[in-house]
């Protein structure tokens, strides 16, 4: 029986998409930019800059796009359901008697629920009627608060605009403009992470240089235009929904406004963002646009609508981290992250049976606050977050009558058990600029606020980590969402943090949040507050910033002028000629003999010559790319050259031969360089940490592991604090602990570090370097050629140094992995260069029989380090 809910069969599909290299004819470079989101070490992969949730949601919007071509919702139902129409019906929720289930067709219901206004009121599906009206793809994204949903905008933007450089012309749209707008100042000033953003840590090397280039990003202030050209590409525009919206013209002598699409009008900006091509639309916190009345969500499908008819658009990227709407999922969710999801694999704090509720009027409102500043400061007082930031707690109120006389009984709590009034802050509408910049310097180390009174502040778009419990006394019948938002936003994680979160209520606005827990997470508090997490984080606490550098000889093969050239491409419009044609050859495949062998038949395809223009964009593009050229003065010239604003694909052939002529003046050399590898790398090129630092200024590298592998590594010993060996010449432990994968290696590190004890003089250093696998972090790794023929960075294990510039690099493995493929292939990677220079460089892989090492698998490292 098929999964009923959409996002776990898209995310069973893009696990196999995954697993089988994310293959795509069409477009080959997007299994490029998502392989490289992943670093394969030992047998699992790990992501290197996103969180899983992110990472699968990536996986999950291109399996959509690519795969699956970018459809229409409904026809993402169809294809997963369309064989069996009840489970198409329940799968859309559309409830279907049995009687009519027989003469019943799937395109007749999809017609009623587009068309039938009272079918649709009667089966209660008015959220999937105005989803399948749309002309356009729509999706939605749902991840839960904290699992980084701008990053996620911003990761998508980046692949879609490198999509679209790199095939400007291929029969699917990629976006080369995005459009990203929420509601609310707050959740604006959150977005403003897009612009800080590690694009770097999304896109290979130079595919982040191409989109960087090109990038132009704008956060329309109070003018009534926006800066981006009429047509221009890769433009990313964030803005408030209120500053593109349309706006309703009033009839003459009529107060109300109309909505009809005649009576309304487009302002400058939106004019400005209809005319920009291929444009994507992101729609942050998106839950905002399913009100109550669905009048806010028609106001906003307006807008696009509006940006749709002027110019289509490629897809509409809906995020929330509320899907629901009435108890019902939204049918356009794909993925899908909720809070137990967050805090199962510690992206959000755990409550840890931390939820208080109080009976207000048996317990006196001083009672209460008493004793939740007891609760607080006995619980939290001396917590704090690895920066040093120390723990906070946020009471939401919503009148000022009701915060001055809570603060009065807060304030004689305080005074009670000795804690100094100073520590609160108050932050609401009417704030002075003073406690404005206190509020937004929350998260500084230094800053002593720690007791924060609310009022409309401090909920959607408000990342303050150091929250660690949040308190909502009487009072808060502003909206159900409203408690929801508020009460969560302690549930924010941090890197390194292992204490749980607090959430204070008194029983109204528990059962307010209880129901929202089940409307919108299909959860309740019980189950929420009983929630474990199931992943741990390790912090690695770097002890040695300084390490020897080793010193690798590389062969490497670089292009050479044979004499002067012109620094000026030069072009002129091509003789009208007929470029050959592109042909393809054609095989058959073999399968009689072992394997599958593919035998030419001698025959040859011409392939179509597509489209008979191309735009000077894409014509200039694929110039700089190819030849390694910059794009604006390629662009300028074809400019010249096709003032009517196209190239015909006909004279491309003759462009890049002339290209090909002047810059075809260079030979091809190989030589021998010598580069210094650093063990550790503290600091980037511009002296920023690499590292974060804990409260004693230390840098701190933090893992996250599945608690139960958390466990065993504690069990076996494979976790080792510095100390727990002799080590003489403090020659190890460059960071504490030692995270060991298996019992083998522990044993050769034991094993090793005593020989180094009788003779640690000639030793620099001795490093266990298999488990610090950042390679921002250390240069200590070698590329080598997996089987699904891409390439891996490979980590080795161990590393001696002598002071006399020597090292010998040792892999431990089990004696059941000796010729293993992987091994092998990580083993030819290290061996070619150590022949440049086997003087100086040794490597070995010492397979271990049992759980120990013994003396003569280690033999030859100890000789070494003896000689």
């Amino acid at each position: 029986m098929p999964d009923p809910f959409l996002f776990n069969a898209l995310k069973r599909a893009a696990g196999e998409w995954r697993q089988g290299g994310y293959p795509c004819g069409d477009y080959p470079l997007i299994g490029e930019i998502l392989a490289w989101q992943t670093e394969k070490q030992e047998d699992r992969l790990s992501p290197k800059y996103l969180r899983d949730p992110q990472l699968l949601a990536l996986e999950v919007y291109w399996y959509v796009r690519l795969a699956l071509k970018t459809p229409h919702i409904l026809d993402i139902y169809r294809h997963f359901y369309g064989a069996d129409k009840k489970v198409f019906f329940d799968a859309l929720g559309v409830s279907i008697s049995r009687d009519a289930l027989e003469w019943a067709d799937i395109d007749g219901v999809i017609r009623r629920v587009k068309e039938d206004e009272g079918f649709v009121k009667d089966k209660k599906i008015q959220a999937l009627h105005e989803a399948a009206k749309l002309d356009y793809p729509s999706y939605i994204l749902a991840l839960a608060m904290g699992a980084g949903k701008t990053v996620l905008i911003g990761a998508i933007v980046a692949t879609e605009f490198t999509m679209s450089m790199r095939y400007p012309d291929g029969e699917t749209r990629f976006m080369k403009n995005a459009l990203v707008f929420a509601p609310g100042t707050t959740i604006i000033e959150s977005l403003r992470e897009l612009s800080g953003m590690p694009y770097d840590q999304v896109l290979p090397p130079g595919l982040n240089r191409d989109f960087l280039a090109n990038l132009k990003i704008e956060f329309p202030g109070q003018e009534k235009d926006i800066q981006a050209q009429k047509g221009s590409s890769y433009n990313l525009i964030v803005t408030n929904t209120e500053k593109i919206s349309l706006r309703a013209i009033p009839r003459k002598n009529q107060r109300t406004l109309s909505v009809e699409r005649k009576r309304v009008q487009a302002n400058l900006r939106l004019q400005k963002i209809a005319s920009l091509p291929d444009l994507g639309v992101f729609s942050d916190e998106a839950h905002h646009t399913y009100g109550n009345t669905f009048d806010q969500l028609k106001r906003v499908r307006e807008t696009i609508n509006y940006i749709h008819e002027e110019r289509p658009i490629v897809a509409v990227v809906n995020t929330t981290g509320t899907p629901y709407y009435e108890k019902q999922l939204l049918k356009e969710v794909v993925i899908w992250y909720g809070l137990g999801d967050g805090i199962r694999d510690n992206i959000l704090k755990d409550l840890n049976n931390g939820v208080h509720q109080y009976d207000i009027g048996r317990e006196s409102d001083e009672e209460v606050f008493r004793d939740i500043i007891k609760e607080f400061f006995g619980g939290y007082g001396d917590v704090a977050l690895p920066d040093g930031a120390k723990a906070k707690i946020a009471f939401y109120f919503k009148t000022q009558a009701h915060l001055e006389a809570s603060r009065a009984f807060i304030e004689r709590a305080m005074t009670g058990i000795g804690e100094d009034v100073s520590q609160i802050l108050v932050n609401t509408q009417t704030s002075a600029i003073a406690e404005v910049d206190d509020f937004k310097r929350l998260n500084n180390p230094d800053n002593r606020k720690r007791i924060i009174l609310l009022i409309g502040k401090g909920v959607e778009g408000w990342n303050c980590p150091s929250l660690f419990a949040c308190a909502l006394i009487k009072d808060q019948t502003t909206s159900s969402n409203y408690v929801l938002q508020a009460a969560t936003r302690c549930l924010r994680q941090v890197a390194g943090n292992t204490r749980s979160a607090k959430i204070f209520l008194d029983y109204g606005n528990a059962r307010i949040l209880d129901k929202q827990l089940q409307d919108n997470f299909r959860t309740d508090l019980g189950r929420l507050s009983a929630e474990a997490r199931e992943k741990e984080t390790v912090a690695l606490r770097i002890l040695k910033t300084h390490l020897p550098e080793l010193e690798i000889t590389r062969t490497v093969k670089r292009a050479v002028r044979k004499g002067m050239a012109g620094t000026e491409i030069r072009l002129a419009k091509p003789d009208a000629t007929a470029p050959p044609p592109i042909l393809r050859s054609v095989f058959t495949p073999d399968f009689s003999g072992p394997g599958e062998i593919l035998t030419p038949t001698g025959e040859m395809e011409e392939l179509p010559a597509g489209e008979d223009l191309v735009s000077r964009h894409a014509a200039a593009w694929r110039m700089a790319s190819r030849y390694h050229l910059p794009v604006l003065p390629l662009l300028k010239k074809l400019r010249d050259l096709y003032p009517e604003g196209a190239v015909p694909r006909g004279d491309l052939y003759g462009l890049f031969r002339q290209v090909e002529e002047q810059q075809a003046n260079y030979d091809t050399v190989e030589e021998k360089i010598t580069e210094a590898m650093a063990l550790i790398r503290v600091w980037d090129e511009n002296g920023k940490d690499l590292f974060e630092k804990d409260e004693n200024g230390c840098f701190v590298h933090h893992l996250r592991l599945l608690k139960r592998t958390h466990e065993r590594m504690k069990d076996h010993g494979l976790l080792v604090e510095s100390g727990s060996y002799e080590d003489k010449g403090d020659l190890s432990f460059h960071y504490t602990p030692y995270n060991f994968d298996s019992a083998p290696e522990g044993s050769f590190f034991r094993a090793i570090l005593s020989a180094l004890n009788a003779k640690p003089d000639d030793v620099g250093a001795f490093l266990f370097t298999g488990g610090l696998t950042d390679p921002k972090k250390t240069d200590f790794h070698f590329e080598y050629l997996g089987e699904d023929r891409r390439y891996h960075r490979y980590f080795p294990d161990f590393v001696i140094v002598k002071k006399t510039g020597e090292f010998y690099i040792v892999e431990v493995k089990a004696e059941i992995e000796r010729g293993d493929v992987a091994v092998e292939a990580k083993k030819k990677a290290v061996e070619r260069i150590q022949r440049l220079q086997p003087e100086r460089f040794k490597y070995q892989i010492v397979y271990a029989p049992e759980s120990t090492i013994g003396s003569r698998e280690v033999k030859p490292v100890v000789d070494w380090v003896k000689a």
